[in-house]
Formats: structure tokens, C-alpha cells, sequence
């Protein structure tokens, strides 16, 4: 992968706040033409870093859902590449971070409810290799990026 220049980096960040943006504003805003644009756009999606466009839900979207961090210790025989393929298939799981220390998986969840969160953590308690996971509900959202 070639490394990112000053435009690229632009671009990302133009593209972070607002993914709909036209090629022509993004071009406007990085101060390179449409097409050159265009083709900075193609590079950086086959080169992957730009893995994929997403929607992130409204706050009013977000105030209905509760949303909760699942801190996963592993149990014998667990590993992170373990456990994370079965949490990429729980439509519930919005992000997965291995981390250093304890505990080894920081899980980011969305449920209906408190009943659809407890249905969420049993589900994730039942994978294999995990050994102990605890629930943490998101009282306020401070900020999102």
C-alpha cells in the first residue's frame, strides 16, 4: 500500500464528517479536480483504507436503543480470533477491541431493551473459549465521531 499524502489524509477527514459528500465537494474542499478526485477515491478503496461506507444511527435513534459495553474475559482455550468470528455474526455487536490487560474483549452492543440486553450478554456468554462477561449500560452519550 502507498503511503497517504496530505490530500489523502484530507480526503479521509472530509469523507469522516460527511461519507455522502459529492465528488465535486470533496474535490472542491481537498483542492484537486473531479477526476483526480475520483481516482484518489478509487486508490484508496482498493487499497483498503477506506474499508466501506456506513450509516451511523441519530442520536433520537440512539436515545431509543440501550446501548451497553460487554467486557469478555476468556475462558480455557479462548483467544480472541476465537471469539470474535462468532461476535462479527450477532447483528447486536456494533464494534469488538482486543485489548492489553484485563479484560481481553471490550464489546459494543445495541439492544431493544433491558430484556434484549440480557438475551445479547447470554448469547455472548454461551460462545466458546468465553469465560466471564460483564455488563456495562451507557447512561450518556458524551461524544461520537
Amino acid at each position: 500500500m502507498q503511503a497517504l499524502d496530505d490530500k489523502d489524509e484530507t480526503l479521509l477527514l472530509a469523507l469522516e464528517r460527511n461519507a455522502r459528500a459529492s465528488v465535486v465537494a470533496l474535490a472542491r474542499e481537498i483542492g484537486l479536480s473531479r477526476s483526480a478526485t475520483q481516482d484518489r477515491l478509487a486508490r484508496l478503496e482498493q487499497s483498503g483504507a477506506i474499508a466501506g461506507y456506513t450509516v451511523l444511527r441519530g442520536r433520537a435513534d440512539i436515545r431509543a436503543r440501550l446501548n451497553a459495553w460487554l467486557m469478555i474475559r476468556h475462558g480455557p482455550g479462548g483467544t480472541c480470533a476465537r471469539t470474535t468470528a462468532p461476535l462479527k455474526k450477532i447483528p447486536e455487536v456494533k464494534g469488538v477491541q482486543a485489548l492489553a490487560g484485563d479484560p481481553d474483549l471490550l464489546v459494543q452492543v445495541s439492544a431493544l431493551d433491558a430484556a434484549d440486553l440480557g438475551r445479547i450478554a447470554d448469547t455472548v456468554r454461551a460462545l466458546p473459549g468465553v469465560g466471564e462477561v460483564t455488563t456495562h449500560v451507557v447512561l450518556a452519550d458524551h461524544l461520537r465521531r
